[in-house]
């Protein structure tokens, strides 16, 4: 066993991976750097290197690890304050695998995560898929600062048929890309930019198809054109919409921009993901 400051205060990611049976030494890898991607897509920001997760426990049997965000203090690394950090990926990747474990079908009734995150879970689970007994443990972990001792705030667990299931749903996960792609020749991806809505219906925010919902984003196109809304495990639009009024307000929002065919003129925004919510003043 390997042990490295498991009495130092702090919140970890506790990851218990029961193959049941041997395992390639680069699935394994190929297992730990898919989860290290995801985490790094979802906690860098305005650009910046995300903390890097470390490794601060490692046990024999089957293949158990605390992992923790540190950074880098006066040239030293140092464990951070992540318990946000923490808590939420613990439970973005529990919910990730739920969601394709959980009943997917060609036409999916569930919000399901973005392509890149359904493939990091494909190749994080890919060791124990298709092993008879394997399982999956996830949990939320805190050391106390007076004794050392661990709580575990949650705790998620996924047994051989759940993983087996997650990993058949993630291969149709090409079944999900909106129709507003078909016969895009660019898409160009613009981040925390202002979104006026310029129509909204009332339903919730489409992904694809036909839409009512219309706005303007005035750094790329001065004019009202379609936009949608990325599947999530939020409804995104609802976010936006819940507690303002939707046509008096503006949106700091990420982007995808369709253009199609050449054209200049781009014919739809896809809502990736909201930043805030700036109300405006109601009309009297």
């Amino acid at each position: 066993m390997v042990d490295l400051e498991t009495r130092q205060e702090g919140d970890r990611i506790v990851i218990e991976l029961c193959p049941g049976q041997p395992v390639e030494l680069g699935d394994l890898s190929e297992s730990f750097a898919a989860l290290a991607r995801m985490y790094e897509r979802h906690y860098r920001k305005d650009g910046e290197a995300a903390l890097k997760l470390h490794v601060t426990k490692l046990e024999t049997g089957s293949i158990f690890m605390e992992i923790a965000p540190y950074g880098v203090i006066m040239g030293t690394i140092a464990l951070m304050d992540g318990s946000v950090i923490v808590a939420d990926f613990t439970s973005r990747l529990s919910r990730v695998i739920k969601a394709f474990s959980s009943g997917y079908q060609d036409t999916p009734e569930i919000d399901l995560p973005s392509i890149q995150d359904a493939q990091d879970i494909k190749e994080f689970v890919k060791p124990l898929v298709g092993k008879r007994g394997a399982a999956l443990g996830v949990k939320h972990a805190k050391y106390t600062k007076t004794d050392g001792e661990k709580e575990i705030v949650v705790e998620y667990k996924f047994d051989e048929s759940e993983l087996n299931r997650a990993a058949i749903n993630i291969n149709k996960i090409g079944l999900l890309a909106p129709a507003i792609e078909v016969g895009v020749e660019k898409k160009k991806i613009q981040k925390e930019v202002m979104l006026f809505l310029d129509q909204a219906n009332r339903g919730p925010g489409k992904e694809k198809g036909r839409t009512g919902d219309k706005g303007i984003i005035p750094d790329i196109y001065d004019k009202p054109i379609p936009v949608y809304f990325r599947k999530s495990f939020q409804d995104l639009k609802y976010q936006m919409t819940k507690e303002v009024n939707p046509l008096t307000s503006a949106f700091v929002v990420d982007v995808h921009v369709q253009y199609i065919n050449g054209d200049p003129i781009p014919k739809g925004y896809i809502v990736t993901d909201i930043h805030d919510v700036i109300p405006g003043s109601d009309p009297e």
